[in-house]
């Protein structure tokens, strides 16, 4: 409870010290390059904890033709997308959240770009749509006491899309359920447009016949485009019963699955209950690789038991789909990095995780402790930055999250000397900054020191772990290369 109360004090607070700016006209605005993609792709991540815990599917889909290197203010968008997706998971108690990304209009300084955020809860009706817009304003009286908040998100977000330049607006579905609020926002071109790797066909994937299992249709969609793309003949299945079915009429035939997607959270069959019974039942031993929500974790013992070759976490990327297909079915991939769940799975499956943690407030040393201690990995703890370098120049570690201020050493005068001492005889330990620090440009300064990493207090297990197989797979990408 004191948790829960300090986080909403916190959003207040900043949504007030924003709403300030914007009546003052002191927002301050960026022009600087980012990759849409990665933007969409790293937000649709770090909330799609809190949408697992409503067992919600949180998806989004850029449209091919929509340029990716941008110039603008990747933070102020960032802003706006990360409140009108936090409301649709609020909101919504079954079903899915949507963000799709077209292209509006071409412009002769740019692009202007159309989002849509759709979501699957109660409609908004006529009468509160322009209301929903103003300062403190929200749809239902009883809103802010079942969900708190300040009704100014929104404001926020319609005085931060007018400064790119476009416009916002709600809609509701025929039937009165589900919202969808579309914005326009105008954006210059950076560089030369590049399509992603993975957005061009994979020649020695084409014709692979691949089976996708997932209750969600929307999801089933995607997949089925995305996978299309790249040449392959992908078949769809709502469910496990379905998906056996139809690997029982192919088994024998020319059509014969090769590659199975499934889903792990279905009604009725799960998908490790799937993945158990296509290998007794089918006696089919046809690579499985498992799409689960972010921030689940102890199944593993699950996926031994059931042969899931590998797993990835929910909202896919496609370059980690790409590499999770060419290595389940042994397929190389050029300039495509292996995906940090794959790598997750090994080490899991193997020998634990050896970290080693800075912290000297023993509040936050112990919290860290107990989740770490919980995932299974194994601890080396310091109380200082000196011990912390003790520690490392005796032991080996997969991982370092060091606190920033401590005595004797800070996090800062820890990771020189580690990467000093790295630069002598070779290595490189992925380093996590943990700070109360939350301000612009803290996150610049720690990885410019050397650190691979930042998460800000008070911790948070699902972002921890999240920036902890983030970490990891960008280690693992360039040591590889």
């Amino acid at each position: 409870m004191v948790k829960s109360s300090a986080e909403s004090l916190l959003s207040v607070i900043n949504d007030i010290l924003d709403f300030s700016k914007v009546e003052a006209g002191k927002m301050e605005f960026e022009q600087t390059a980012f990759d849409l993609y990665d933007l969409l792709g790293e937000m649709t991540r770090s909330l799609s904890y809190r949408a697992h815990q409503k067992n919600l599917e949180l998806l989004h889909d850029i449209r091919s033709d929509v340029p990716l290197q941008l110039m603008g203010d990747p933070g102020r968008l960032r802003q706006v997308l990360v409140n009108l997706i936090g409301n649709a998971i609020k909101f919504t108690d079954r079903g899915e959240v949507m963000v799709t990304v077209t292209r509006e209009a071409d412009r002769p300084d740019g692009v202007m770009l159309h989002f849509v955020v759709n979501d699957t809860g109660p409609g908004i009706p006529l009468e509160k749509r322009r209301v929903i817009f103003e300062p403190f304003a929200q749809a239902d009286d009883s809103t802010q006491r079942k969900f708190g908040g300040t009704g100014l998100g929104l404001t926020i977000s319609s005085r931060l899309i007018a400064m790119m330049g476009g416009d916002i607006r709600v809609e509701t579905g025929a039937d009165g359920q589900g919202s969808a609020f579309h914005f326009t926002a105008c954006f210059g071109l950076h560089g030369e447009q590049l399509l992603k790797p993975v957005s061009m066909p994979v020649r020695r994937l084409s014709g692979l016949r691949l089976l996708i299992v997932d209750d969600n249709a929307t999801n089933r969609r995607l997949l089925v485009k995305v996978l299309r793309k790249w040449s392959i003949e992908a078949v769809a299945a709502e469910g496990g019963q379905e998906a056996l079915d139809i690997l029982r009429e192919r088994a024998a035939g020319p059509d014969a699955m090769r590659l199975i997607l499934l889903d792990s959270q279905m009604p009725g069959m799960d998908g490790f209950e799937t993945a158990q019974r296509i290998r007794e039942d089918l006696r089919l031993n046809i690579p499985v690789i498992l799409l689960r929500s972010m921030g689940s974790s102890g199944d593993a013992a699950r996926r031994r038991k059931a042969g899931i070759h590998s797993y990835l976490n929910k909202p896919l990327r496609q370059e980690e789909l790409l590499a999770a297909i060419c290595e389940a079915v042994g397929t190389a991939a050029a300039n495509v990095p292996a995906p940090a769940e794959i790598a997750g799975y090994a080490r899991k499956a193997g020998a634990p995780l050896r970290v080693l943690l800075a912290e000297d407030n023993p509040v936050n040393r112990t919290l860290a402790i107990r989740l770490l201690e919980r995932e299974g990995y194994q601890l080396i703890v310091a109380c200082d930055g000196r011990e912390a370098l003790t520690a490392f120049e005796a032991n080996s570690f997969d991982l370092a999250l060091v606190d920033i201020q401590m005595p004797e050493m800070d996090g800062f005068e820890v990771t020189a000397a580690i990467r000093h001492h790295e630069a002598q005889h070779g290595g490189h330990l992925p380093i996590v900054a943990m700070t109360a620090h939350a301000m612009k440009g803290d996150a610049e300064h720690c990885l410019a020191s050397g650190m691979d990493g930042y998460v800000s207090k008070p911790i948070i297990a699902g972002r921890l772990f999240e920036e902890i197989e983030n970490v990891l797979a960008a280690t693992n990408t360039r040591i590889s290369s």
